[in-house]
């Protein structure tokens, strides 16, 4: 009588637990504070959760990319505009849990973050460098961040390919002058030309609104995600001002007070920019 030999790690079924690899996932929290500060686990589980939902929006933002790029080569095809359009309905459900997420840490008390924070200078969120890939990614280019970002050469290389490339920004512009058949814009057009024209391209679209319904979802699920994001820097101020009051950041920044100069960023100012001159010329006359 033979006797079958034992199964082979290759012929072993696939569990829940192999493909999300949750053993070496769950080993990735690993808190520096001695004995333990109670809070610490729940600090570096909703960053580390932070930059899992970075990834995804990099991932859905470089197709909706693709598109856009696909979009402006056949101007008369939709289907790309659709995609575009979907893929972005979920960017803005991300960005939405993204600010959510805060009410999570701000059970933390103050004097609970206190007990472990001098553990993590001279760390600073200021250091994401895929929160900055995506302001990169979306057209919030800022050559001087480069240099919070050296210690990690394979990272700072991402970034200075982000900084080089057409942005999300550009590559909507492009597809949407392509669409509308716009005057071609000199690249040496000064900035404020470029954006004064912008601007009253999608006023354009938005007045033909009967034709041009799956590029104004585009536009107002791109105005969406700039929405949301602000609102992730403003919970993020108040998150802060709750935690350590005006004091500066671990990373030694002015900590609220910096991240209150942020608060006017915007990833595509010509969408709101569209919605004054609609609003002085509302006839289009």
């Amino acid at each position: 009588m033979s006797v079958e030999p034992p199964s082979s790690q290759a012929d072993r079924q696939l569990t829940y637990s192999d493909y999300l690899r949750i053993p070496e996932l769950l080993r990735l929290q690993s808190p520096l504070s001695r004995p333990m500060a109670h809070d610490e686990l729940l600090f570096i589980i909703i960053h580390q959760t932070y930059e899992l939902w970075f990834k995804l929006l990099l991932h859905e933002l470089d197709a909706v990319v693709a598109n856009l790029r696909a979009a402006t080569r056949r101007p008369d095809s939709r289907d790309e505009v659709y995609e575009a359009a979907r893929l972005l309905r979920r960017c803005t459900e991300i960005a939405r849990l993204l600010v959510e997420q805060f009410t999570v840490l701000e059970t933390m008390l103050p004097t609970h973050f206190l007990a472990f924070r001098d553990r993590l200078r001279p760390a600073s969120g200021f250091q994401s460098e895929q929160f900055r890939e995506l302001e990169f990614l979306c057209g919030l280019k800022d050559e001087r961040m480069l240099d919070l970002h050296e210690p990690a050469p394979e990272l700072f290389a991402a970034l200075q390919r982000r900084l080089k490339e057409p942005s999300l920004r550009d590559v909507f512009f492009d597809a949407l002058a392509a669409m509308e058949t716009a005057p071609p814009m000199s690249p040496d057009a000064a900035e404020n030309e470029r954006f004064r024209m912008r601007a009253q391209l999608i006023v354009a679209v938005y007045r033909k609104e009967g034709g041009h319904r799956d590029w104004i979802d585009v536009c107002e699920r791109l105005t969406e995600f700039d929405e949301l994001l602000v609102a992730w820097r403003l919970r993020h101020i108040q998150m802060v001002e709750r935690t350590i009051g005006m004091t500066r950041g671990t990373g030694g920044s002015a900590g609220a007070s910096y991240l209150r100069a942020t608060l006017d960023k915007k990833f595509f100012p010509e969408l709101w920019e569209a919605r004054s001159l609609m609003c002085e010329d509302p006839h289009g006359s």
